[in-house]
This record gives structure tokens, sequence and C-alpha cells, in this order.
């Protein structure tokens, strides 16, 4: 927490496919213990009319320009780790920006992805699901849904190859908190997430599965003031 004893900034940035109702019970739950901005990218949530971003540096400045300055820590959670880390590695200010990285390995054991294309909706969840994310069966039950989610969900999995090139050697200059559920069972190697980090790199997990602010927001939110305040 700053000198200056003022409520802690705090960022999300949610995972794919989502906007910033992701976190509504988490921010429910820190009520007005942090200052939160939640981020969404263009084509989720309310910025539906908006374009898709597939190209990572695109989303990267789009996401730190809405943050605004200054800011105490991230939280991204799945693909919003990744995009997180670019972010924090790159905002200039004084004091180190903590990431709070959530529900995803780190980007220096994955194997690299080369683009190709994705002609059906079945075939961009399974490329989802190789990757560690989670799209809801409902989707693919619901003809209509499927129809409508699947321009989204396409361009999420080319945004995340294409961070996956961006960030597997990015370092930031502050410490890192990783944060996965305890069901989650697409999680690997949390301990080399330190390598993206010259700063501490701590390792927590929490009941829940891969999304963790849906399944346990409450979890998520004593978490994060707690790490804030031993800051």
């Amino acid at each position: 927490m700053r000198a200056n004893e003022v409520r802690p900034v705090v960022a999300f940035i949610p995972p794919s496919c989502c906007g910033a109702g992701h976190f509504r019970r988490v921010l429910r739950e820190l009520g007005d213990l942090v200052d939160c901005r939640v981020v969404e990218l263009p084509g989720h949530g309310r910025r539906y009319v908006e374009p898709f971003l597939v190209d990572a540096e695109l989303a990267v400045r789009d996401v730190a320009e809405r943050i605004g300055r200054p800011v105490d820590a991230v939280y991204g959670e799945s693909l919003g780790a990744y995009l997180g880390l670019q972010v924090v590695a790159t905002i200039d200010q004084a004091e180190p920006v903590l990431l709070f990285a959530a529900s995803n390995s780190p980007p220096s054991t994955r194997v690299p992805v080369a683009f190709h294309d994705v002609s059906s909706i079945e075939a961009a969840v399974a490329e989802f699901g190789e990757l560690g994310g989670q799209v809801s069966s409902e989707v693919l039950r619901d003809p209509v849904l499927a129809e409508h989610a699947f321009p989204l969900i396409r361009s999420d999995l080319y945004l995340s190859w294409s961070l996956l090139a961006l960030v597997r050697d990015t370092v930031t200059a502050g410490d890192i908190q990783v944060v996965g559920g305890q069901g989650d069972t697409g999680l690997t190697g949390l301990e080399s997430w330190q390598a993206h980090a010259k700063g501490r790199c701590e390792i927590v997990r929490l009941p829940g599965g891969h999304l963790l602010s849906l399944d346990n927001p409450a979890g998520v939110a004593g978490m994060i003031l707690r790490v804030l305040a031993e800051r």
C-alpha cells in the first residue's frame, strides 16, 4: 500500500470472453476498502459494439490506457493474467506494480503456438481447452448462442496466441502473487512465474476451479486484502 495511506488502487482484467461483470461479486466483497478499476476489451461487456482486438500489443495498450495512473496492483484472471503481466511491465511509475496472476500457468513454460484458422466453434472451444481455458458447455448445446458466441471465442483465442508469443520473456520489476484454484487441474509449473518477476513471487491455492472470481469471490477478495496489507 502506498505511503500516503489512501485506498489502494487495483485494476481487474477479466478472462477470455468475459466483461466487467465477471468481477461483480469480488468487488462486492471488497466494498469500499479498495479503489477498483475493472477494464474490458473491445467487443466485450459494455464495449460489445467495438471491433475485437486479436493483436496482443494493441490489447495491452488499450488496457493500460483504461487503467490510468497511479495503480498499486493489477489482478488478471486466466487470459487476464498474461495481459496483466505485460501491462505491469510497461507501466511507468515510481513504485512497481504488483501483479495478481490468477488461473494461468506461467507463459515461459508454454509451448509456442502457431496461428491457424479456426473454422468452427467446436474447434475454438477445443483449442481453448488446450490452453487451460474454459467455455461453458451451454454454448455448444444452444445453436443460437453458439452462432453469436463464435466470433468472440475465436477472436479471444487468436488474442491468446498473440499474447503467449509476446509475454514468454516478459519480466516485471515488481512482485507477482500467483493465485490458483485447488480444483484447477490445468495449472502447471506455477513456481516458474518467478522467471517473470524481479521481485518476489509467491503462490497461493484457494478453494475453487479455473474461474476463481466466480467460484470463490470471498476467497479472492480476502487474498487481495491480505496481500495488500502486507506490503
